[in-house]
């Protein structure tokens, strides 16, 4: 068979490929696609059907692909932007916004009001890891065991997440 003649027997085959097409999805617009792409692949790739003497099993199983491709592009698509989505509004946007300063400095004074009840070592040493400083870099620096810094790092953070928890219904 040659170019010509697959060519033609791919064209007098349109309805039935649009019947094909009807049992992946019911939207007529995808139907058209569907049945496009895969003459488009067909004609692209027809070097590979001299092989195989059923033009429609052959044509079916390009469809098959090209639906099962396009389904997960638009899967991860949709994964991506709920991704997107949600990202945001675990930040708190819902719209695109500006920070709210004043609740920055309302924070911060009251943070270093309650941390300030605590005795100075427990303050330096809070401060000291909100900056970015390991425990093991702790421990050699107030000469205290890692497992003494983890436990009063906790009990800081327990005690402002009760005291402050204000904030976090507003956020």
């Amino acid at each position: 068979m040659t170019n010509r003649d697959l060519t033609c027997a791919i064209k007098e085959n349109t309805p039935i490929l649009k019947n094909i097409a009807l049992k992946f999805t019911k939207d007529a617009e995808e139907i058209q696609e569907l049945v496009q792409e895969t003459l488009a692949l067909s004609m692209k790739f027809y070097e590979k059907y001299f092989n195989n003497p059923r033009l429609i099993a052959w044509l079916y199983v390009i469809m098959k692909n090209v639906y099962i491709n396009s389904y997960r592009r638009n899967q991860k698509r949709i994964r991506y932007e709920n991704y997107q989505i949600n990202g945001f509004k675990g930040d708190g946007y819902l719209e695109p916004s500006t920070h709210n300063l004043a609740n920055k400095t309302f924070l911060e004074k009251d943070v270093k009001n309650l941390l300030s009840k605590y005795p100075n070592e427990y303050y330096e040493l809070f401060l000291r890891y909100t900056e970015g400083y390991k425990y093991r870099e702790l421990s050699k620096i107030y000469s205290l065991p890692e497992g003494t810094v983890k436990t009063r790092i906790h009990h800081m953070r327990k005690y402002l997440q009760s005291r402050l928890s204000a904030y976090r219904n507003t956020a």
